[in-house]
């Protein structure tokens, strides 16, 4: 990467699982968008590799994160240092050493997202956030979604309670965060957008019979078949064939299945390629490679519609003004509903809530309808949300950490 200019303010971000989950990618490429030139950015990568092969190290610099977890010897090592002396940092003080000394960053921001939504969150995540602390380094919880019931949980709380600053992506987490964290925290928690809304579309060659304004997105994820409802193995990808079926024999649009997360444990491909075998006879469906996020918000941003599972997926139609449904499992996808539109009805089809084969064909039955007053509304919103993005550099420049 180039030579960056040593008085920039330098931040440090972390929890960063690698760029094959695009939406990690495209927090990190939005965030450098907010903080602009005058910022310094160096992110602690789980997987380095991914951001060599997506280019992200062209914008930031990328410091390996170390194993910590890679042999059984040193798996030991950590659990008998964290149970003889308490300290819970200890593993993540060998796992971010390639960022020493940390005394050089203004502050380090814990871009995970959802981190805070599943059961485990006290792990790695406070051990880094009580690291920072203890060296002096004010943490900021970028772009967050915290499920309200881990809330009831008082280590998370009191682990919550540490950062210098909570930005919440979405109303839901906004309110529960008051709603836990003590009145004196509460000048320090912030509702703004998702950082995703202002990354920047790269244009690219779109693939073979894409036809812009003529092309219903489709993107499904492992996560969301985790979350079917009981009694109901299989449904969600019933679901997804009907529906192909039905967009391929009502309408003349030809169907994109995009992948957004291509991770070993949770790659988007695996079921996109299964629809694509029932379907691939028909000449209108599309299996879209793997591409950086730029690259695949501007494919997004040409299709007419996008049924969407990923969340940043979802992101990158919302912010291009295309009309979308998305099959959410947890409070980030209705809580962003809820914000840009007032509800999640319509516009959230929980996975949970699948029971027939056609319900999510219902789904999309309604935003088809409905689908030019949501273009409508996108267009007279995402101005403002791009804006209120920018808000952070802001926040950050007020002196909020001193």
């Amino acid at each position: 990467m180039t030579e960056m200019n040593t008085k920039s303010t330098k931040y440090l971000m972390y929890m960063h699982a690698g760029s094959a989950n695009h939406g990690c990618e495209a927090i990190v490429r939005g965030l450098s968008c907010i903080l602009g030139n005058g910022a310094d950015i160096s992110v602690i990568s789980n997987r380095p590799e991914q951001d060599e092969q997506a280019e992200l190290d062209k914008l930031v610099r990328i410091i390996p994160a170390r194993p910590h977890d890679s042999g059984f010897l040193r798996k030991a090592w950590f659990y008998l240092l964290r149970h003889l002396t308490g300290s819970s940092d200890a593993r993540m003080k060998y796992k971010y050493a390639g960022a020493e000394p940390f005394a050089e960053y203004e502050a380090a921001f814990s871009i995970g997202g959802d981190n805070y939504c599943y059961p485990d969150a006290l792990s790695d995540l406070a051990g880094a956030n009580l690291m920072f602390n203890r060296s002096g380094i004010p943490t900021a919880l970028i772009g967050c979604s915290v499920e309200p019931d881990i809330l009831k949980e008082p280590g998370i709380v009191t682990d919550l309670g540490r950062y210098g600053l909570i930005v919440a992506r979405e109303s839901v987490t906004y309110k529960a965060l008051l709603d836990a964290l003590p009145r004196d925290r509460h000048e320090r928690i912030h509702l703004l957008p998702d950082p995703a809304f202002a990354l920047e579309p790269k244009e690219c060659e779109l693939p073979a019979g894409f036809r812009i304004g003529h092309t219903i997105g489709v993107n499904v994820s492992p996560m969301i078949i985790n979350y079917e409802a009981g009694g109901k193995s299989g449904i969600t990808m019933e679901n997804y064939r009907f529906l192909i079926e039905t967009i391929l024999r009502e309408t003349g649009d030809t169907v994109a299945l995009i992948p957004h997360v291509v991770t070993p444990l949770s790659d988007d491909r695996k079921p996109l390629k299964q629809l694509y075998d029932m379907f691939a006879d028909s000449g209108r469906v599309i299996l879209a490679e793997d591409r950086p996020a730029g690259e695949l918000k501007y494919m997004i941003s040409k299709c007419r519609l996008l049924i969407a599972a990923r969340t940043h997926a979802s992101i990158a139609a919302y912010s291009s003004c295309v009309p979308t449904l998305v099959v959410g499992y947890s409070v980030k996808a209705c809580g962003i509903a809820k914000d840009l539109f007032g509800t999640d009805e319509g516009y959230v089809c929980p996975v949970q809530s699948l029971r027939n084969k056609d319900d999510l064909t219902a789904a999309y039955t309604r935003l088809e309808a409905e689908a030019e007053t949501q273009r409508e509304l996108l267009q007279d919103r995402i101005p403002e949300w791009k804006n209120r993005c920018r808000e952070l550099k802001d926040i950050l420049q007020s002196g909020i950490f001193r």
